[in-house]
């Protein structure tokens, strides 16, 4: 027996914005932590050049800038792989044809 009842079918697309709040609210709140915990400035060095920043901000560019490092370090590595498997794949062709041509 189907449940086809018309209040049943909006109650499921109205309640389909509760997963994605609850998730964005995890990340939020972290992050609105972070942010009222370190409101003081915080001095930063690099290269002999010197400035100042919110904490919040250096911490929050640091957590980015290793994201992205992370996702360009890990195109790297799977670059790196596939060219090896590559040339594992060639070097065992190469070696089956000439196996062939030496049973002709």
């Amino acid at each position: 027996m189907t449940n086809d009842r018309p209040d049943t079918q909006t109650s499921d697309k109205s309640n389909r914005w509760i997963g994605p709040l609850i998730l964005l609210l995890l990340i939020l709140t972290p992050i609105v932590i972070l942010i009222v915990s370190n409101t003081d400035t915080a001095a930063i060095a690099w290269a002999q050049w010197e400035w100042e920043a919110p904490r919040w901000l250096v911490l929050t560019a640091t957590f980015v800038a290793g994201m992205i490092g992370g996702k360009v370090l890990a195109w790297v590595w799977r670059s790196w792989r596939r060219r090896v498997r590559r040339r594992e794949q060639d070097a065992e062709l190469a070696r089956r044809r000439a196996l062939e041509d030496t049973d002709d």
